[in-house]
């Protein structure tokens, strides 16, 4: 038997790719689920039209004022909850806590911004596999994961690996944009900035079990059609054709490999009991903190120290020279509504990628919670501030990043904890700066300018691309994997999320871990 440990995107892609070649696969998973209460709300909302929503349902499911964390670096809520972040299943310690994992079913999934980008060759040169390895592997996911993407010039550098038309339509602001970019798009190449329509993990069009989209601006709160993809939907669809076994409530504490057999050591949550498994080969998962977690504990390396790379992101609010009037009035989607990438080695060696957000109801919550508030008092300030700004999420490669120190320590009560430790750097901040002075540069062709001293620069971890902790290597040490995600001191174990990663490219991480483990699994299964 096959386990896979955990049910978020790594794990889900490697459970598919086993079921796929008709391999037996069991899936250990913690598997939170979202409150009664508000599951109750969701289901209503969701079987009926938009005319037909109650207020207080919509204003429960977008949770109130919207809140922050340590900072003002927003951690983003499913449906207003919290759940994917609660009660985690292991531990941590240290002065890192705005860097969360989710022990829910599906994963930080359920919380993603559902962007979908492949990998450049240059930005993975470190790795063993190239980006042809994974291109099969990004299709095979793209069968079951739905993906907005069109052909458009963003294609000329960063393929879209799927045939499927399903595109969100872009709000009046963001096609008012893109219509600029066009216009002056051979100066745009020149000056190396490539754009294009963002490209989103949701079902615009709905399905058998699907509403359409409607576009009233909630996707960032959640969608209450669910037209977000999370991998507890191919989890559901894996188990209903008995495809898989799903054993929730289970955190796995370490797992041991004698004689050919995994031995995987759990508890039982429900009952506070500990448990045991035993595995041919074992994929793990689970996210780099619990996976650090689990091979620390399972080799006994306390106060060993390893480093945790990330794909460390900044803010730039962007003002247009047009304005775009009425946005509050429009109906749209709140998601990334366009993809922007500087490919100027005098910026960076490596891409640099922004997701670029028009108005939403999100924004304006935000927004009020700062100091141009004020403004938004006048009908008439509010209309022009919010017809003519933009929001670009900006993502350094981990070479441009900072970096993080993760050890396992017991506590007094000898019980093993992570203990996490961010470490700024200043070459990342003036990375981010040289991105908005090239954009600022560029201001006539883009027709609008980054405001750069208001730039929000995040801390390692916030933006949860990250990963690296055990890379991949040709000839891995005792705490690096080889092309299968395999440490020495194990063959028939694997680890399959981001924590193999020798680097993180800007693009969106999703795709690529997904492809990634997609990769191992497939692999893995002639073995």
């Amino acid at each position: 038997m096959n386990f896979v440990l955990g049910s978020g995107p790594a794990s889900i892609s490697a459970a598919s790719a086993l079921a796929s070649r008709g391999l037996p696969v069991t899936i250990l998973d913690v598997g939170r689920t979202l409150e009664p209460q508000r599951k109750s709300v969701l289901d209503r909302l969701s079987r009926q039209e938009p005319e037909q929503w109650d207020a207080r349902d919509l204003e429960l499911l977008r949770g109130g004022d919207q809140k922050a964390r340590e900072g003002s670096i927003h951690v983003k809520l499913s449906y207003g909850s919290e759940y994917p972040y609660s009660n985690p299943a292991i531990p941590l310690t240290g002065s890192h806590p705005g860097f969360h994992y989710s022990s829910a079913r599906g994963g930080l999934s359920n919380v993603w911004g559902a962007s979908l980008l492949p990998f450049l060759d240059k930005d993975i040169a470190d790795w063993p596999v190239r980006a042809a390895d994974l291109a099969p592997h990004y299709r095979e996911v793209l069968d079951f994961v739905p993906s907005t993407a069109v052909r458009d010039e963003l294609e000329e550098i960063l393929p879209t690996f799927t045939k499927r038309d399903d595109p969100l339509k872009p709000s009046q602001q963001a096609t008012e944009f893109l219509n600029d970019l066009r216009a002056r798009k051979r100066g745009l190449a020149r000056a190396r900035i490539h754009f294009g329509q963002s490209r989103m993990a949701v079902t615009a069009s709905g399905d058998e079990t699907h509403h359409p989209c409607v576009y009233r601006g909630l996707c960032l709160y959640g969608c209450p059609y669910s037209l977000i993809y999370s991998t507890a939907q191919t989890l559901d669809k894996l188990l209903a054709r008995n495809a898989v076994r799903y054993i929730k409530d289970h955190a796995v504490e370490r797992i041991e490999q004698r004689n050919g057999t995994v031995t995987i050591f759990a508890r039982d949550l429900s009952k506070n009991e500990a448990v045991k498994f035993e595995a041919a080969r074992v994929f793990v998962g689970c996210g780099i903190l619990p996976t650090a977690h689990i091979v620390l504990n399972s080799l006994g390396l306390f106060d060993r120290e390893i480093t945790m790379l990330d794909s460390q992101y900044f803010i730039y609010p962007f003002f247009r020279l047009s304005r775009t009037p009425c946005v509050e009035k429009e109906l749209l989607h709140s998601l990334a509504q366009l993809f922007m990438e500087i490919d100027d080695p005098r910026v960076s060696r490596h891409l640099v990628h922004m997701e670029i957000f028009s108005y939403s109801d999100f924004l304006k919550r935000a927004l009020e919670q700062t100091a141009l508030g004020i403004f938004f008092k006048s009908r008439f300030l509010a209309d022009q501030i919010l017809g003519r700004l933009l929001v670009f999420q900006c993502f350094l490669h981990s070479d441009d990043s900072s970096r993080m120190r993760v050890v396992l320590r017991k506590n007094e009560n000898g019980v093993p904890q992570l203990h996490v430790t961010g470490e700024r750097n200043f070459h990342s901040f003036w990375t981010s700066i040289k991105a908005g002075l090239k954009l600022t540069a560029n201001a006539l062709r883009l027709r609008g300018m980054p405001v750069v001293p208001a730039i929000q620069f995040a801390e390692p971890g916030r933006s949860y691309h990250s990963g690296g902790s055990f890379p991949m290597r040709k000839n891995p040490n005792e705490l690096e994997t080889d092309a299968l995600g395999r440490l020495p001191a194990w063959d028939r174990v694997h680890l399959v999320d981001a924590s193999v990663f020798p680097s993180i490219p800007a693009t969106t991480i999703t795709l690529g871990v997904m492809a990634n483990a997609h990769r191992i699994a497939t692999q893995s299964a002639e073995l």
